[in-house]
């Protein structure tokens, strides 16, 4: 009798006690993080938030993770892990810190990410880790601020440390590690500030960490973890299941890899078996001697960011949010690559495919489930890339500087089922992104803003409209040149819209050369691009370093929009006026794209003209008259959903928005008024702005409509080599 009271009670859980210890985990990493950013000197992590912290225990299982940068997710695992093969638990002692940024050996998403691991001791004993990583301004090799597209292998880049150098000892700084890091780079002082700051927030995070063991106990507290792994993974698994079984499988394409304007496929394999989720990466392109392969840490945080806002979306992120879910992937490719191959900027270009990619598949199979609140949860495609501006050079009086631009994360969200895509968002994996201030980047670095805008060119068009891209200028301010690193993710291949929404728009950088800037500027200012005057204008290639950029010259960079959600002609016609008063599309783009007719001195749509031209659009794509469309439709009563607009009823597929039948069995595309054409042309149409391809294999647009009413169905990106 007493066996079995003392089971009832090991086995209960105070449900309070639940929440508290939950809530008592995420206050320590969020306290880690303050920490880092009130100690840190580089604006990235003070002013953009390009870090993470987190809390592991002694075997390497996740047990809190910081609201920052989610991507990080996968290289902070396997940093932990690697370190525990590299180094025994029996060799490390209170205050020690470990750092690593070689994503070959440690699982960095790239050299810059710089990782400090903490062992967290407790009575004698190590219990935890606390670990940081936080993006660094230079950490050496060819490309200052540590990004290199000219490079052919991982040696060019930057110092690689692996897991198990050890950078504090007992709590003092091993001046030999020390030194041979502060020897490689060209911010030395900046650098190990902000290594200082990362090993500052691991002891914040140990601090706390023990006060609250003493204070639940030890195998109190640890009983009360794992319950909270169970629960987060009791919740996945349950809307997994709520998935229909199968395999679901897409593409995605990864631009220029720093040498040559190729298109690198990244494939996946998505497989639905019960409760379990595998992502399986074979069929995608080998690894590249350029910059862009995504180290695996990278591409486990990818898949991640991409899963846990759509099954997760209200759970604690710990290890067991990723327990259901598998990931495979070859080696030798550019999602798993090996040493030598180039890494320094997969994780926000080949990684970030990846996150597109996955919530592609995503979309897929929520739009099957039989779960209204999992079908909610399908969106336009974020363009998640980061268009990167990295200026390096002499002052005319003062030090080198290394202005990496925290700007260039600034593009448009996918549009939602019920709301328009976040203007300037961040990548996905940007939980708490932020926008540098101008005046702060103007403080620290020699440069003078011109203007920072929204670009209304890059908004997918939809029912919901994607999300807008930033478009900023600067010139050169006390400083008479420097050299820029650029690199545009997102130009030739847009983030799809979903459900008969379309594309957003795609990054480039322009520089103008010799203008009138200062000139001007003296004389009272600028109102618009017309009025400076310029010698030429040069289109830089989606990806290069050392360009020169010189005083009087204007750096300008515009950056991807958001894939839009649903039939742009199905958006209503007030919200489209507001748009056009607003400047978030462009004046001609209410009548050709949205077909809405402006009245009263385009104040207010003129309702029944609107009707008409709407009528009109749906006709000419179809060619024919077109039966009258819905715009709010309902899932009848013994259908199934297919996807947004379609449904499967008595066997057959129908469009829900007039009941034309789009056939049965097979895919419900084939049934569609299909038209195709290449994605810039096809667009620009649409104005929205996307860099051309004129060299195979091509990026097309695919475009499918109902028979019926002429609605936009689907919209998709595809690339293909005639």
């Amino acid at each position: 009798m007493h066996n079995l009271a003392t089971k009832q009670e090991a086995e209960y859980f105070d449900p309070i006690t639940v929440e508290v210890v939950r809530m008592r985990l995420e206050t320590i990493v969020s306290e880690m993080g303050i920490a880092m950013m009130r100690t840190a000197g580089s604006p990235v992590i003070t002013e953009a938030g390009d870090f993470n912290t987190a809390l592991f225990d002694v075997t390497g299982r996740l047990c809190a993770y910081s609201d920052y940068i989610q991507l990080h997710i996968g290289s902070a695992s396997v940093a932990v892990k690697k370190l525990l093969e590299a180094v025994p638990l029996s060799q490390m002692y209170p205050g020690d810190a470990y750092i690593s940024n070689d994503p070959h050996t440690s699982g960095a998403t790239h050299p810059p990410d710089v990782t400090v691991v903490s062992p967290i001791f407790y009575e004698g004993k190590p219990v935890a880790f606390a670990q940081s990583q936080a993006h660094l301004m230079d950490v050496g090799g060819m490309g200052p601020g540590g990004f290199a597209p000219a490079a052919y292998d991982c040696f060019s880049e930057a110092l690689r440390m692996p897991p198990g150098v050890k950078v504090f000892e007992r709590g003092i700084p091993v001046d030999s590690v020390r030194l041979m890091i502060t020897n490689n780079v060209r911010l030395p002082v900046l650098l190990w500030n902000d290594i200082r700051s990362l090993v500052a927030a691991n002891n914040v995070g140990a601090a706390r960490l023990c006060a609250t063991l003493d204070e639940f106990g030890l195998n109190e507290f640890d009983r009360y973890m794992q319950r909270g792994f169970d629960m987060a993974e009791d919740v996945v698994r349950s809307r997994i299941r709520s998935l229909p079984d199968g395999v679901y499988e897409a593409d995605e394409w990864q631009e220029h890899n720093g040498h040559v304007d190729d298109l690198y496929r990244i494939h996946c394999a998505m497989t639905i078996a019960g409760d379990r989720l595998t992502l399986d990466f074979a069929g995608t392109s080998p690894q590249t001697d350029g910059f862009v392969n995504s180290s695996w840490g990278s591409t486990v945080g990818a898949v991640a960011t991409a899963l846990s806002p759509i099954l997760a979306w209200d759970t604690p992120l710990n290890h067991g949010v990723f327990s259901p879910i598998t990931i495979k992937a070859p080696l030798n490719t550019i999602v798993n690559p090996t040493s030598p191959s180039p890494i320094s900027n997969g994780h926000i270009e080949t990684g970030m495919r990846v996150v597109r990619l996955v919530v592609k598949l995503m979309n897929m199979v929520l739009s099957r489930s039989d779960d209204p609140v999992l079908r909610e949860r399908t969106q336009g495609i974020w363009p998640d890339s980061w268009t990167g501006g990295i200026t390096a050079g002499e002052r005319e009086k003062g030090p080198f500087f290394v202005l990496f631009n925290m700007d260039g994360g600034a593009h448009g969200a996918g549009a939602q089922p019920r709301l328009d895509g976040l203007d300037c968002s961040g990548m996905t994996c940007q939980v708490s992104h932020t926008l540098p201030d101008v005046e702060m980047n103007e403080l620290m670095y020699p440069v003078l803003y011109l203007w920072r805008r929204l670009d209304y060119q890059t908004g997918g068009p939809g029912a919901q409209r994607g999300g807008l891209g930033l478009d900023f200028a600067w010139t050169l301010h006390d400083c008479r040149d420097a050299h820029q690193t650029v690199f545009a993710p997102t130009a030739q291949v847009p983030a799809e819209g979903y459900g008969g929404g379309y594309p957003g728009g795609g990054s480039e950088h322009q520089i103008l050369r010799n203008t009138n800037i200062m000139q001007a500027l003296r004389a009272g200012g600028i109102s618009h691009l017309e009025d400076i005057a310029f010698e030429k204008k040069e289109l830089l290639e989606l990806s290069a370093q050392g360009i020169p950029i010189r005083a009087g010259d204007i750096f300008w960079q515009r950056i991807a929009g958001g894939g839009g959600y649903g039939d742009p002609l199905l958006r209503d016609p007030a919200l489209v006026v507001r748009d056009l008063r607003s400047g978030y599309i462009a004046e001609p783009a209410a009548y050709d794209v949205y077909g809405v007719a402006l009245a009263e001195g385009g104040q207010v749509a003129d309702l029944e003209a609107t009707a008409g031209r709407r009528a009109e659009l749906r006709r000419q794509r179809i060619g024919r008259p077109v039966r009258d469309a819905a715009s709010e439709v309902e899932l009848p009563a013994g259908a199934e959903p297919v996807s947004k607009g379609v449904a499967l009823r008595d066997g057959a597929y129908v469009c829900l928005h007039c009941g034309t039948e789009l056939g049965v069995g097979g895919d419900w595309h084939d049934h569609c008024h299909t038209r195709e054409a290449p994605a810039s042309e096809r667009l620009a149409e649409l104005h929205v702005r996307v860099r051309p391809r004129h060299i195979e294999p091509l990026v097309m647009l695919r475009e499918d409509f109902c028979p019926g009413c002429g609605t936009a169905l689907d919209a998709q990106v595809v690339v293909k080599t005639h």
